[in-house]
């Protein structure tokens, strides 16, 4: 999958993915497990979402050249 990036790449890649799940995790209107959540945690879904799709699509600027 990601044998096309750099090592800082790969790194921005899997800790953008690492937030996307984070943030579907403990979002409340997706309902995984709304009711077993604090309610602390909800404000955070949101940009951690944000983040993860940033970080993404910022992992696809470090890829390798072909020499």
């Amino acid at each position: 999958m990601m044998k096309k990036h750099t090592k800082f790449g790969k790194v921005i890649g899997w800790l953008g993915f690492l937030f996307f799940i984070s943030g579907l995790f403990f979002f409340s209107e997706s309902g995984v497990m709304a009711e077993d959540i604090p309610e602390f945690f909800y404000p955070f879904a949101l940009p951690s979402i944000i983040i993860g799709v940033i970080l993404l699509v910022i992992s696809n600027f470090f890829r390798k050249k072909n020499v």
